[in-house]
């Protein structure tokens, strides 16, 4: 699976300002928040990093919870869920509010899965396509005029996806500090 410098960078970020040490709040709230496997049906984890420039939004999904299955689109009816799940996540200002003091934009977004390198290209081994479990990785950057103001992200993809996603674990580092909170509906984050 290749990555994004965006990805890297940003993860990178994630990494060490999670390492770093937390508040009395900042580690209770952390202490909640355990590791699950990486590719569980209906899960979602979804990674915030604010910058100089703005903000990113990092998505780790397995395709189902997003497009209803994981094989190789081969039907017409999978081919179009497939584009139309491409277009809605390309939309990531539909998928998500940012407070609007920030003045932020999206820039651009990019979307990892092996179900979009295959298109068009069907399997000839059905068994081992039945055993997949494809995942979607999408890279949101938001542009902000005023990158200090960034306070509040919500998140719509609950009602997005209303057939997939349940739960989303959430994770942000700011310059403020790092925390996590999880998800079971379209909701706000609290950035500060």
């Amino acid at each position: 699976m290749k990555t994004t410098t965006h990805w890297t960078g940003t993860l990178a970020l994630l990494a060490s300002l999670m390492a770093a040490p937390l508040s009395a709040d900042e580690h209770t709230h952390a202490a909640g928040h355990e590791q699950h496997g990486a590719h569980e049906h209906g899960v979602a984890t979804l990674s915030l990093a604010t910058g100089e420039a703005g903000l990113e939004i990092m998505l780790e999904s397995p395709a189902a919870n997003l497009l209803g299955f994981e094989h190789t689109a081969t039907s017409a009816a999978d081919k179009q869920k497939l584009a139309d799940v491409k277009l809605k996540l390309e939309a990531g200002a539909d998928l998500f509010a940012i407070n609007a003091e920030a003045g932020c934009a999206l820039k651009d977004a990019e979307i990892v899965s092996a179900l979009l390198e295959d298109e068009g290209q069907p399997s000839n081994d059905t068994h081992a396509e039945a055993e997949t479990h494809n995942d979607m990785d999408v890279t949101w950057a938001f542009v902000c005029t005023q990158p200090a103001e960034l306070k509040e992200v919500t998140v719509k993809l609950f009602s997005a996806f209303p057939d997939g996603v349940q739960t989303i674990r959430a994770e942000w580092v700011t310059d403020k500090g790092a925390s996590a909170q999880e998800l079971t509906q379209d909701d706000t984050l609290q950035l500060n």
